[in-house]
């Protein structure tokens, strides 16, 4: 043995080095799968994506009762909350889809029974999930919903929304006018032909 071989520290078996060479590629495969599944699980579903473009884009400018959003945890008492709003009418029921302009990344769904004066509102994450829900009469206190009693009425709305999103009209707000369509040529009816004047008597 040479005195630098009796110096140097002993290098690698080459099983050691197969064995580290899979450890780093299980790593970095376990780091994409993780990230791809991260991006998976944040991506917004597509009902709660489209809704909130078309909101910001062409939905009207409103704001949240400020009893309400105190109760969802988006302002102090007596604030109220800046939304870009679409609005639509099923009987007697009008229901809201709001986008809080601050935080893009909140949602806030109403449904406003006319009949019953009742209000539901669910705060919802940007992926539709619930955060919180409260429900109250006309003029009176918001109650916070506990996730049991808020679940049925939220699914009901994501289906209605979602059946929206999936190719319904857009949402106008409340009284704003359907536009007015040009009559066709073809069904404008012709006048009628003028009436001819009385015939004078004849002399006998």
């Amino acid at each position: 043995m040479s005195p630098r071989d009796a110096l140097s520290p002993p290098g690698p078996s080459s099983g050691e080095l197969v064995m580290g060479a899979r450890n780093f590629l299980k790593g970095i495969a376990l780091v994409l799968t993780g990230g791809l599944g991260l991006a998976h699980a944040e991506k917004a579903p597509p009902w709660t994506n489209a809704l909130s473009q078309e909101a910001m884009t062409s939905g009207f400018e409103a704001k949240l009762p400020p009893h309400a959003a105190m109760v969802l945890g988006l302002a102090k008492k007596g604030e109220g909350i800046a939304v870009r709003q679409l609005v639509s009418r099923a009987g007697q029921k009008v229901h809201t889809f709001n986008v809080v302009v601050a935080d893009k990344g909140d949602i806030v769904v109403f449904v406003v029974n006319e009949k019953e004066q009742s209000t539901v509102a669910y705060r919802l994450t940007a992926r539709g999930r619930l955060r919180r829900a409260v429900s109250y009469q006309t003029g009176g206190e918001p109650h916070e919903l506990a996730a049991s009693e808020a679940q049925p009425g939220l699914a009901r709305e994501i289906r209605y929304w979602s059946d929206y999103a999936a190719g319904g009209s857009a949402p106008r707000p409340p009284g704003a006018q359907q536009p007015v369509r040009a009559p066709n040529p073809a069904e404008v009816p012709k006048p009628a032909d003028s009436p001819k004047p009385p015939m004078s008597p004849t002399t006998p």
